[in-house]
């Protein structure tokens, strides 16, 4: 039987070590921490009172895993080494170590009312004292930004969210322009801006943007996430993560990562890192230290719920405009006040890299505009599984004059 050791055990390593059991590998999970907390992809939901509590060893069925709880400090061929000073043999092993939040320095971050959002408490937190504010400034990174700042206001809280990055590529203007308008619209201002400075007399009561001055009552910072790599003999990708193929297969034989610490190779650093894919990067990762040979797919599907808003996007991986330089073009369309689409294509051919739209989220399919020989975005992005986006080209190349207005 092939052994198999999982390290961390989040989201990528418990589907890691779910896919490699039921393969027949005998599992072990390392894991630093005696009880799990939520995945991060739930966290916003704690400000609502709601979360998904997942245990190491849920899901595995008559496959469980060893848990061992401390902190791996190295792996390498045929071991994992413990800070205990412990060495688990294992046939192979797969790093889901995650991510780390870059730190929040700006002046007055220490003040009472200031919430860094970097663990599952914090989140709990400002859900038990949201019901009490008035004014909150969301400020950081815009995806977690979004989704904090729109379950904020499902709880009657008044914001105003600064957006000073995003964590992958950002949307495109046409996009964005939605989202700003239609939280205008509903009372919530997003602004591009970062918080230079909060002040206040003992607790905050204002933030600095620029050379404005914003009241408010708290302020909720959304941190960066950078990967957080083990120590280990193989090779690191542009932005610090371990560099994996397709099969999330690492320069070293044996070794294996996926989730947050893991980035494809040869992607650029925005597009490549896998942490909003843990799970199916977890998946691959397990399956194949338990000797299969799957690959991830080559399109990328991400799909958001936002002020009442479905923001889509698809393309293939790694070919973001960022990262194809002067050798794509652009056109968008924006023909409803919450409705809008871009799409992105080689220049000189009639291959389409890349589709984001937003629209209604309750919007049917039927009722959105035709893409190309009657492909609509939704079954594109949601019904089809090819990596093949060219039914759509010839809308991309007309510059998606054929829309129609309303």
């Amino acid at each position: 039987m092939v052994s198999v050791c999982v390290i961390g055990g989040g989201t990528a390593g418990k589907a890691a070590a779910v896919e490699a059991g039921w393969r027949g590998a005998d599992v072990t999970i390392v894991e630093r921490r005696a009880t799990p907390e939520p995945p991060w992809r739930s966290w916003p939901g704690l400000i609502s009172g709601s979360s998904e509590e997942e245990g190491f060893l849920d899901g595995h069925g008559s496959f469980p895993p060893t848990l061992v709880n401390d902190e791996a400090s190295a792996a390498g061929p045929g071991f994992v080494a413990l800070s205990s000073g412990q060495r688990l043999p294992c046939d192979s092993a797969i790093i889901a170590t995650g991510t780390r939040f870059e730190p929040v320095c700006f002046p007055g971050a220490r003040k009472p009312g200031v919430f860094v959002l970097d663990g599952a408490e914090k989140y709990a937190e400002v859900g038990r004292a949201c019901t009490s504010l008035g004014g909150v400034v969301v400020t950081g990174e815009g995806y977690r930004g979004l989704e904090v700042a729109d379950r904020l206001i499902s709880r009657g809280v008044r914001v105003c969210l600064m957006v000073s990055c995003w964590q992958c590529e950002p949307p495109s203007p046409a996009v964005l322009e939605v989202i700003e308008d239609v939280a205008r619209d509903g009372g919530t201002q997003v602004q591009r801006g970062d918080v230079s400075r909060a002040v206040g007399n003992g607790r905050v009561e204002a933030v600095v943007v620029g050379g404005s001055v914003v009241p408010c009552e708290a302020v909720l910072v959304t941190p960066r996430r950078a990967p957080n790599p083990l120590r280990a003999a193989v090779k690191l990708g542009r932005s610090g993560a371990v560099e994996v193929d397709l099969g999330m297969r690492t320069s070293y034989p044996s070794l294996f990562a996926a989730g947050g610490c893991a980035e494809l190779k040869g992607g650029a650093a925005a597009s490549g890192v896998l942490n909003a894919e843990p799970s199916l990067s977890g998946r691959i990762a397990g399956s194949n230290c338990a000797g299969s040979r799957l690959s991830l797919r080559g399109t990328r599907i991400d799909d958001m719920h936002v002020f009442g808003l479905r923001w889509s996007r698809i393309g293939r991986r790694g070919g973001t405009p960022a990262a194809l330089g002067n050798q794509t073009e652009t056109v968008s369309h924006r023909w409803r006040s919450d409705c809008a689409c871009t799409i992105t294509h080689q220049k000189f051919s009639e291959e389409v890299i890349r589709v984001e739209s937003i629209q209604p989220s309750a919007f049917s399919p039927a009722g959105l505009p035709p893409l190309g020989a009657g492909v609509t975005l939704e079954a594109l992005a949601f019904g089809l599984g090819s990596s093949d986006i060219s039914p759509i080209s010839e809308t991309a190349r007309l510059g998606l004059r054929e829309w129609p207005e309303s």
